[in-house]
């Protein structure tokens, strides 16, 4: 079973907000609230100030391309956090990232499922990127000289979802890739691209085709395929990263070359002109 069925991609946010050094207790912090948020802390903000720590409150997480409202995401943060650690000061960072969610909620390690030669793979890290990345080092290293560990059968990336839960969440996620094909026969973003401001993208149907129109900063276009080369669903805009999305596995692509910026798609979006 392809490893793209076993998990989905979900963007989380975060901001560092400055805070009194000691005024929070170094902890790991969260909550189990949907969407649920994180709490870690920096000592020093980073900038030179002393006396300064940054809180890092992490959360408002929504599956890739499903959403584009980061400044809402953003401000629901900074007020969840000011509600709760009353001492801290300005939003002295912000940014977003992706993170794989598998379907049984454990890490994929081990061999390629698809059973590639001498192709390991490391993924599903639901933002536990540190622990399994050394997970990872290890196990893959034990793997590659023949040597027994006892973590492969538990991270094995070949296993099924096992249980009531884990089936039922498999089931939604690979459901909800199916009923985003139905986009083809939608209307686009936008009527035209004259509707496109300066720094932004739409989705734009001409016809049978859905194309990917980005307007740069200088007001010149740049038009691709919107089908996402993965497995052909149509992108999305992520204005808050200035990318097109794919909401069904996660792929992501420049805006104005359509290079890959992140897997599994493996090639750049076609211009409008190259055939599909």
């Amino acid at each position: 079973m392809a490893i793209h069925t076993k998990q989905a991609p979900y963007r989380t946010y975060v901001i560092g907000m400055t805070v009194p050094a000691g005024a929070v207790p170094a902890a790991l912090y969260w909550d189990t609230a949907d969407p649920y948020r994180y709490v870690r802390l920096q000592h020093g903000d980073g900038q030179g100030v002393e006396g300064t720590d940054v809180l890092l409150v992490g959360g408002e997480d929504h599956k890739t391309g499903h959403a584009d409202d980061a400044e809402q995401r953003f401000a629901r943060l900074e007020a969840w956090t000011r509600a709760r650690f009353t001492a801290v000061g300005e939003v002295a960072f912000r940014w977003s990232g992706q993170v794989m969610e598998p379907v049984d909620y454990l890490g994929y390690i081990g061999r390629d499922p698809e059973k590639a030669e001498n192709v390991y793979i490391a993924t599903g890290d639901s933002g536990q990127g540190t622990t399994h990345g050394t997970i990872a080092g290890m196990l893959l290293t034990d793997l590659i000289q023949g040597h027994s560990n006892p973590w492969e059968k538990l991270y094995e990336p070949t296993r099924r979802a096992v249980g009531t839960t884990s089936a039922l969440e498999f089931v939604k996620e690979n459901l909800d890739v199916a009923t985003k094909y139905t986009e083809w026969v939608q209307p686009g973003d936008v009527d035209s691209e004259e509707e496109i401001a300066l720094g932004a993208g739409a989705v734009v149907r001409r016809g049978a085709r859905m194309v990917a129109v980005y307007r740069n900063t200088f007001g010149e276009l740049h038009e691709h395929s919107a089908a996402c080369t993965h497995l052909g669903c149509i992108v999305h805009w992520n204005s808050q990263e200035m990318s097109w999305d794919c909401p069904c596995h996660g792929s992501r692509f420049n805006p104005s070359t359509g290079e890959v910026l992140n897997g599994p798609a493996l090639t750049a979006l076609r211009t409008f002109e190259e055939k599909e």
